[in-house]
């Protein structure tokens, strides 16, 4: 790895342990528990008292990964926002599910192109009773990273392009992963998945459940998450609700309300009052 990039992924690690760290973390409040019988424990005796109980997965499948979509949405509805955190969503959410329950047992963590495009993202987890949780699941420190795209990347703008010990993979179409070779090829720890067309997402996540990702959890944005729900493909939806209108008008997650079975609803609690937690089996 070149030192600049090296010195960037290190500071990255540094600052996003020391912010989940520091953060003061409200629990959550049980409000309603739906069916889990079929569902998958998760949970370790700091999670548990963060979450108030388990945390939930769905069973991982045979020929796709079993793959959840979190997000945190305004009151109002709206997803829209370069900062997820703006919405108001608060630490625990941030810190507990959207960079920590959602993910701790994931073999990769998926997002579309326009939410790591020239960022200094890693899509990790880094409270250390996270990484311990995840550790004791025999998983890597990082869990692997998937970029869906349409079209053309930045690869010497993104970080997590170039840190040869965070593996990489490509959902694309044949016309960009042949554009993007060069690119490619000078970076052999990033795999290319080639969509047999622009819907073709299930032909995709065969081949990496195949590879041996059983699990994923999906950050957005909201093309590729419709995308995902659209085909099928998310069992799990993480959903927080801000107790605050804001983001860009007009942007839900669905163009229609989802439609799933609750499995549980939280709630805030002391600074965070008002936040709703809900897990939705789809």
């Amino acid at each position: 790895m070149h030192p600049d990039w090296r010195s960037r992924f290190e500071e990255v690690v540094r600052r996003k342990t020391r912010e989940a760290v520091a953060a003061e973390l409200p629990p959550l409040q049980t409000m309603k528990i739906g069916g889990i019988n079929e569902l998958e424990p998760l949970g370790n005796q700091w999670t548990r008292e963060k979450f108030g109980g388990d945390f939930y997965l769905s069973p991982v499948g045979k020929d796709i990964p079993s793959t959840n979509l979190v997000f945190v949405q305004s009151r109002d509805g709206n997803t829209g926002t370069r900062n997820p955190g703006s919405l108001g969503g608060g630490d625990t959410d941030k810190h507990l599910i959207y960079e920590g329950l959602s993910r701790v047992a994931a073999n990769a963590v998926l997002s579309g192109a326009e939410t790591i495009r020239g960022t200094n993202l890693i899509l990790s987890v880094w409270r250390p009773e996270l990484v311990e949780l995840r550790r004791a699941m025999q998983l890597p420190r990082h869990p692997t990273q998937i970029v869906a795209t349409l079209g053309r990347l930045t690869f010497d703008e993104t970080l997590l392009f170039n840190v040869p010990e965070l593996p990489v993979i490509v959902i694309s179409t044949p016309e960009w992963v042949e554009r993007m070779h060069a690119e490619l090829s000078r970076r052999p720890w990033i795999h290319p998945i080639v969509l047999g067309g622009p819907d073709d997402l299930s032909s995709a996540f065969r081949v990496l459940a195949s590879s041996g990702i059983a699990r994923i959890s999906a950050i957005g944005g909201r093309t590729i998450a419709r995308a995902l729900i659209k085909a099928g493909l998310v069992q799990d939806v993480y959903l927080t609700t801000a107790p605050r209108p804001g983001g860009e008008p007009n942007t839900p997650i669905t163009e229609t309300p989802l439609k799933g079975t609750l499995v549980v609803k939280k709630q805030g609690t002391g600074p965070e009052e008002g936040v709703v937690f809900e897990h939705l089996v789809i």
